[in-house]
């Protein structure tokens, strides 16, 4: 059992030296992968030099790897390096790297600790790469099932081996909040721009250097609903008043996005916030703060420009045009979570095992490309049966008493708040897993169940060390 001042040790920065080591090992890592051309190894050099400067802290890592994918289509494009190499996986070597000699040097290694939901994980991760052996769709299959091998997996385990304190989580929130701020203010800077220049065009989905509008909208919204959970334990009027206007940028920004999948879930989220935060008011009070929240949606469809609106407004217009478009991209998911469903019900085999991962491609358009129906469940019943859907449901479940379990403890307000904060970014992120994106799409849940565990394990080893104390 560790002390408080072990406990606290943990926010020490790594030496000079650890951080060259780190570097210089992430380096290697990246050489023995792609076989650089010496021009590039010193141009790697130098950039992990400099991001490992970054990574005097391991919640940098963890944030760097959560929001990869905001640059990462911009690099694809702009830098040639990245066009041969993927940005996600040098993300990774470096990451885990940094990581790695965090943990040696902190003597937690060896200290792992097999987590009940790690089973299910595991054993669905197991038929997700059987099913290659299957799957009408080995491209893309096999692609599938190793991204979710080594992206998914390393965003659930990297917060659960790495967060030791409230304090590091709530740094990952600081980081993020500042990273809104900024990403935020360059897209609505983009905005304005376009709208007095009339360059906006009809349905216009704003986005951060070119990244798809629908997965930008996702990890926007996930931010905006921890910042807005977490604002009640901000007591700095300065801070405070920047958290709020980081939360305005960051809906508004949302409202850009037009995409309705992740505006929906952030107002469910939204909802189930205000019913936990809010359960002991009076039903008056909880009338008004609904009414309050609606005024809000409806003057913000009224004031912001119809090239923001029109895909939240289309189903109300009278133009054929516009209305017929709106209605073919549901109809669009409606047809694929049928197909899923049937495909998933056509014979014994495929009703507990699935037509292989990647596999719906290949049974709607006889292609082996990137395709899935839109929906986490009936993704997992139609590529992986059955077996595969009840693993997956074991995994939340799991994760749900967990939840469950910690919440009925004694925990202070602070420490509440900051666990309601990343309880509610992964319904968030279940939520919209429902309308848009497959499993690796959808790999930020992966990242926010990991704190979630994470916070549990902080908090019981807290108790366990005032527990200590008290017996001494």
């Amino acid at each position: 059992m560790r002390s408080g001042s072990e406990i606290s040790a943990l926010e020490a920065r790594p030496s000079p030296a650890a951080s060259a080591i780190i570097a210089l090992t992430g380096l290697a890592l990246a050489l023995t992968v792609t076989r650089w051309p010496l021009l590039q190894a010193l141009v790697a050099v130098f950039t992990l030099l400099v991001v490992t400067l970054l990574f005097l802290r391991p919640e940098w890592s963890l944030v760097l790897f959560f929001s990869s994918g905001l640059i990462k289509e911009w690099l694809l494009l702009n830098v040639p390096l990245f066009a041969r190499f993927d940005f996600t996986v040098a993300i990774f070597l470096l990451s885990a790297t940094s990581l790695f000699f965090f943990l040696l040097r902190r003597g937690y290694l060896f200290e792992f600790k097999i987590h009940p939901s790690m089973l299910p994980l595991f054993l669905f991760t197991a038929l997700l790469i059987f099913s290659i052996t299957y799957t009408p769709s080995f491209k893309y299959g096999s692609a599938k099932a190793f991204s979710f091998l080594l992206f998914n997996w390393a965003l659930f385990i990297f917060p659960v081996l790495l967060i030791r304190t409230e304090r590091s989580a709530i740094r990952i929130i600081t980081i993020l909040a500042a990273l809104a701020f900024s990403v935020t203010t360059f897209t609505v800077v983009s905005l304005v721009r376009a709208l007095f220049s009339g360059s906006i065009i009809y349905s216009y989905r704003a986005s951060f250097l070119g990244i798809n509008p629908i997965s930008f909208a996702n990890w926007v919204g996930a931010v905006a609903i921890i910042l807005i959970t977490y604002l009640a334990n901000i007591e700095k009027r300065a801070l405070r008043k920047m958290t709020i206007a980081t939360i305005g940028l960051l809906i508004l920004t949302l409202f850009a996005a037009n995409s309705r999948g992740p505006m929906t879930s952030f107002l469910l989220s939204f909802v189930l916030y205000g019913v936990v935060r809010f359960r002991h008011t009076s039903k008056r009070r909880l009338l008004q703060l609904t009414a309050l929240l609606l005024l809000f949606v409806i003057v913000a469809l009224m004031v912001l420009p119809e090239q923001m609106t029109s895909r939240y407004t289309d189903l109300l217009t009278q133009e054929e045009g516009s209305k017929n478009y709106t209605f073919f991209t549901i109809n669009t998911r409606l047809f694929a979570w049928k197909a899923a469903l049937e495909m998933g019900t056509a014979n014994l085999f495929t009703f507990l095992f699935g037509v292989g991962t990647g596999g719906f491609s290949q049974t709607i358009y006889r292609q082996d490309i990137r395709w899935y129906p839109h929906n986490i469940f009936l993704e997992v019943f139609c590529e992986l049966g059955l077996v595969g859907l009840l693993l997956l449901i074991w995994f939340l479940g799991v994760i749900v008493q967990e939840i469950r379990t910690t919440l009925k403890t004694s925990l202070n307000d602070r420490s509440r708040t900051l666990y309601y904060a990343f309880c509610m970014a992964a319904f968030f992120n279940l939520v919209n897993a429902q309308f848009s994106g497959d499993l690796n799409d959808n790999r930020r849940l992966w990242f926010f169940l990991g704190m979630v565990l994470a916070l549990k394990q902080v908090f019981l080893n807290r108790e366990l060390v005032k527990a200590d104390g008290i017996n001494q």
